[in-house]
């Protein structure tokens, strides 16, 4: 389909996947690897043949979900929902490698500014940054952007990720 794109005159697809089963409250390690057998199952040929197509570097992937969970366990050896989850952002012209947001010095509640009970994290990095980056690379303008993301307003620009 996306070797078509000019033949359907269209500038850009958008494709939406969902993996479930991340909801580990129970066996997170078993739950956790095999969630992440099957991502890697899917991306891995996918990536490559964005690559063999000659597409890739018309490419972005975007993993992300809508909770976290706590670092520290509960009494089935799972996790609980939580705040602060982590995101990826892949893609030909990503300028990756980067782990951003901050990383807390301790996981302790009261020693932390960052840390809540059970190990619930406050986020330091805004879901508008990496769909601000993303906007831009796909051509949108900045007032298509404020309505695409009307809280980006809120956030220092320094915390938004940019098309560079």
């Amino acid at each position: 389909l996306m070797q078509t794109r000019e033949a359907r005159g269209v500038d850009a697809d958008i494709f939406y996947v969902e993996l479930g089963g991340f909801d580990t409250h129970s066996s997170v390690k078993v739950n956790l690897q095999n969630r992440f057998d099957e991502l890697n199952s899917g991306l891995e040929p996918f990536i490559q043949e964005t690559v063999n197509l000659g597409l890739w570097e018309n490419v972005v992937i975007v993993e992300f979900s809508e909770f976290a969970r706590t670092l520290n366990p509960n009494s089935g050896a799972g996790t609980d929902h939580a705040w602060g989850g982590n995101h990826f952002i892949v893609g030909g012209k990503v300028n990756g490698g980067k782990v951003i947001g901050e990383y807390p010095d301790e996981f302790v509640e009261g020693v932390s500014n960052l840390a809540l009970s059970r190990g619930r994290m406050i986020p330091t990095t805004p879901w508008d940054a990496t769909w601000q980056g993303i906007c831009q690379w796909m051509g949108f303008s900045e007032e298509e952007i404020d309505r695409i993301l009307p809280m980006r307003g809120n956030f220092n620009q320094s915390q938004l990720f940019d098309e560079a």
